[in-house]
């Protein structure tokens, strides 16, 4: 016969023979057990057991107890191998439970310090915006000022003006009213006294009141002087607002490196891809499709095609330079027309003290000193292109409502060397974060 362990569950182990599958435990007389515990302490046990193979070995247990001391000791083994064994299933039931409340524990002290980041950064954020609207506040409101004090100065003269011929018309009119009233008074005279021999001239003293008049005439002499005074206060005003400009486009400064494949063969690329020459001789044999070979131009391995980015170049002790973008696919071939239309943005330094914006038609720029960096600003989104006097935080000038038309790229020309003029190189250098 086939007997069903407990303690395993298996019928071929060494414990089958203790008792058949079929076995239905019998009511047992507790007051004659040689092994006597009171009926309820087991019971209470095995309802209080979770773990199932810990029941087995207690059911075992209960069956063995009714057999004799060998068996109530074996039982008793068995009982106390089913506590040890739902005591560790306790444990590491609880040892689970304990690593699940740490888990979610640890995700919510993950969210709790990325609430916290968020509030700083949102603060932090808060204060950048609060001081960039109180300095563009006191900028429309200096020229608000300069523009009101322009206004007063210009029509003050005009006030005047006005006061001046109303108090010389009421002078006339009064003037002429009192002649009036004299010729009144010798017409009077004649018609009681026809016979006497009088004239208005006589009567008025010869006065020539009739050929007085009122200067109406406009004096617009001083409002063009004031009016230029005005701009330039303004323009002053500007170049501030240039700086908080200037402040927040270095939030976007991109690592911008050369692409030497697209260097013309007498170009000298540093090892960095960070600083560009003429080396006034040849230094590649053979040319590509990428390389400009007429041109000594240059161009980043930056791509951009959405965003924004901002870079800087050195540029002292320089005689002349390019700087900009370009269209990825612009031509890189021949004599270049260096413009919008050709899908270049760029402006020039040239014959040592010139600069032009290279549009359509080269706009002449008149800048205040000579850059020593110059920053490079492109808002993708916005169709613009701005070029900065890094030392001075001026805006030097501004391409809008460019046609990029796809990906566009870093643009750099060193220029010619003549003899040891122009030998610097121009380097690309790390955007300095301001305070």
């Amino acid at each position: 016969m086939n007997v069903q362990c407990y303690h395993c569950g298996s019928t071929n182990c060494r414990c089958s023979r203790i008792f058949p599958s079929t076995y239905n435990e019998p009511e047992i007389n507790t007051e004659s057990s040689a092994f006597k515990t009171p009926q309820s302490s087991h019971q209470t046990t095995l309802a209080n057991f979770d773990n199932s193979r810990a029941r087995q070995v207690l059911q075992a247990a209960h069956f063995l107890e009714r057999r004799g001391t060998a068996a109530q000791q074996t039982a008793m083994s068995l009982i106390g191998v089913a506590l040890e064994e739902e005591k560790k299933a306790k444990q590491l039931h609880k040892a689970k439970h304990e690593k699940t409340i740490a888990d979610f524990q640890q995700q919510i002290h993950i969210r709790e310090t990325k609430m916290a980041e968020v509030r700083s950064s949102e603060l932090a954020c808060q204060t950048g915006l609060d001081a960039e609207w109180l300095e563009v506040n006191n900028f429309f409101t200096t020229i608000v000022k300069i523009v009101e004090g322009v206004r007063e100065t210009a029509i003050q003269p005009v006030k005047e003006r006005r006061w001046k011929v109303e108090r010389d018309t009421q002078d006339l009119l009064q003037k002429l009213q009192r002649e009036i009233d004299v010729l009144n008074k010798a017409i009077d005279e004649t018609n009681k006294n026809p016979d006497l021999e009088v004239s208005p001239q006589r009567v008025l003293k010869e006065s020539n009141g009739i050929n007085v008049h009122v200067d109406t005439s406009l004096s617009l002499g001083t409002l063009k002087a004031t009016t230029s005074t005005m701009m330039k206060q303004i323009c002053e005003e500007l170049d501030k607002l240039s700086t908080i400009e200037f402040k927040r486009i270095l939030t976007f400064a991109v690592d911008v490196k050369l692409d030497p494949t697209t260097a013309h063969q007498s170009l000298e690329i540093s090892d960095d891809g960070k600083q560009v020459r003429d080396a006034g001789k040849t230094l590649k044999d053979t040319d590509s499709p990428q390389r400009f070979d007429v041109f000594g131009s240059v161009l980043g391995l930056n791509r951009l095609s959405s965003g924004r980015a901002y870079w800087e170049v050195e540029v002292k002790n320089k005689t002349g330079w390019d700087l900009g973008v370009t269209r990825r696919y612009a031509n890189r071939k021949g004599n270049l027309s260096i413009n919008p239309d050709s899908g270049y943005w760029v402006i020039v330094h040239y014959e040592e003290k010139k600069y032009s914006a290279l549009t359509t038609t080269p706009v002449s720029l008149s800048l205040k000193g000579k850059p020593q960096k110059v920053g490079v600003f492109v808002d993708y989104e916005e169709d613009l292109v701005s070029f900065y006097d890094v030392t001075s935080q001026s805006h030097i000038y501004s391409f809008t409502e460019c046609l990029f038309g796809g990906e566009i790229l870093p643009y750099f020309s060193p220029h010619l060397k003549q003899n040891e003029k122009n030998s610097n190189p121009l380097i690309i250098s790390a955007v300095q974060k301001q305070q």
